[in-house]
């Protein structure tokens, strides 16, 4: 592929379940809450409302006594929480009425918030700036939802995700973890924050970027404009990681100054993968943009095709998620008729595609080091050849003749 570099961490299924993790307190996902429960507490089910913002498989339930306007959740820290790095409280809601939602900080010099009124039946995401609460000493968190109205029932129920202690903003290197509530570099293009809904592998965050792509148009692209030139001589390296339905490749491309490209080797299928673009070529180039274009000059699509994206950063080495592949050879290339793979390790698997990426010739349970692909049926054109050895796999460009 184009001057491209590309690793795969492909763990396939759910990781074991373990506590959740300051600053976040639950993304029912993870297992455990990292702190305790009280009130009325919450019960994890699963995600009946997968829509908009929140397409997670799994959500809190809350029992509200709708009869009691104090009645609430409480979460206690049982130390001072700690908000000199993430002093915003944030969750998403879903509300069969339009109620507020009160958040009190307690146990030292307490503070209320109160949210603005909700909307009915989606999801939307409220957050509460506690940045003047900062060392007050408060250990308790409570949330009292259709605060101080009695109008409602013994049983009334809310849904919440994704509570979390967060900043305000990611800091450059980092462009977003979608865990911030804004990124360093203003984003152009039609994304938004959304709960990860696919919770495995080597992305087991609690939120993601949703972008939505014109696939019938093959140019439509996600713009990250840094205004002035961007500082690529300590962090040369983009990286992010991606989830797609379907092979595609990325374009990421600078530009407002000397203008560079780099691609990505075709994506795996519904799996996180992370993908690195090297432009330590472009260090002092005058760049001030930069453009990332999904299935890039394919319009075989849809008008909304989906992808999503997380930990979109530069960096000053390649991603910590490398994975050492076992030394392929493939020959000869240019083919005319048989092409020869020889490995150090076991081959289990095979797939090839067109530039288009669809699937063309797969065969599984080959299981061994050296095998002989017959091409002789097939147009000349360029193909990319994907090979499976246990958890590594390896991408090569393969001209037919």
């Amino acid at each position: 592929m184009k001057n491209s570099i590309l690793f795969f961490c492909l763990l396939f299924g759910y990781p074991t379940l373990g506590q959740c993790l300051d600053p976040v307190i639950t993304n029912f996902e993870c297992g455990d809450s990292s702190q305790t429960l009280l009130g009325n507490g919450v019960e994890s089910v699963a995600n009946d409302f997968q829509s908009g913002i929140n397409k997670s498989a799994n959500i809190g339930e809350y029992t509200d006594d709708g009869t009691n306007g104090w009645d609430n959740l409480l979460i206690d820290f049982e130390s001072e929480i700690d908000l000199s790095s993430n002093p915003f409280l944030s969750f998403k809601l879903y509300s069969p009425a339009s109620i507020q939602v009160l958040a009190k900080l307690e146990g030292g010099t307490t503070i209320e918030l109160w949210s603005d009124f909700s909307l009915e039946n989606t999801w939307e995401e409220f957050n509460f700036d506690f940045s003047d609460a900062v060392g007050n000493g408060n250990t308790k968190l409570v949330l009292f939802f259709n605060a101080a109205q009695e109008s409602g029932t013994s049983s009334d129920l809310y849904y919440v995700d994704d509570i979390r202690f967060t900043n305000s903003s990611n800091n450059f290197p980092i462009i977003s973890d979608f865990e911030s509530l804004n990124p360093s570099v203003p984003f152009y293009g039609n994304i938004q924050s959304v709960s990860n809904p696919f919770y495995n592998g080597i992305n087991t965050s609690t939120n993601v970027g949703e972008y939505i792509d014109d696939g019938t148009n093959g140019w439509d692209n996600l713009l990250i404009d840094f205004d002035s030139e961007i500082d690529l001589s300590s962090n040369p390296y983009f990286s992010f990681k991606f989830y797609s339905s379907s092979s595609v490749q990325v374009l990421a491309k600078l530009e407002g100054g000397i203008e560079a490209e780099v691609w990505s080797d075709f994506s795996a299928e519904n799996t996180w993968e992370e993908f690195n673009f090297d432009f330590t070529s472009s260090v002092s180039n005058g760049n001030t943009k930069l453009s990332i274009f999904f299935n890039a000059g394919q319009e075989s699509g849809t008008l909304t095709d989906v992808y999503y994206i997380d930990d979109v950063r530069f960096s000053s080495s390649l991603s910590l998620y490398q994975e050492s592949i076992s030394n392929i050879m493939i020959y000869p290339n240019p083919v005319f008729d048989i092409l020869m793979i020889r490995s150090n390790d076991i081959i289990s698997s095979y797939k090839l595609y067109d530039m288009r990426g669809r699937l063309i010739l797969s065969k599984n349970g080959v299981n061994v080091k050296n095998l002989d692909i017959d091409l002789t049926k097939f147009d000349a054109d360029t193909y990319i050849l994907r090979t499976f050895s246990g958890n590594k796999n390896e991408f090569f460009k393969v001209i037919k003749k």
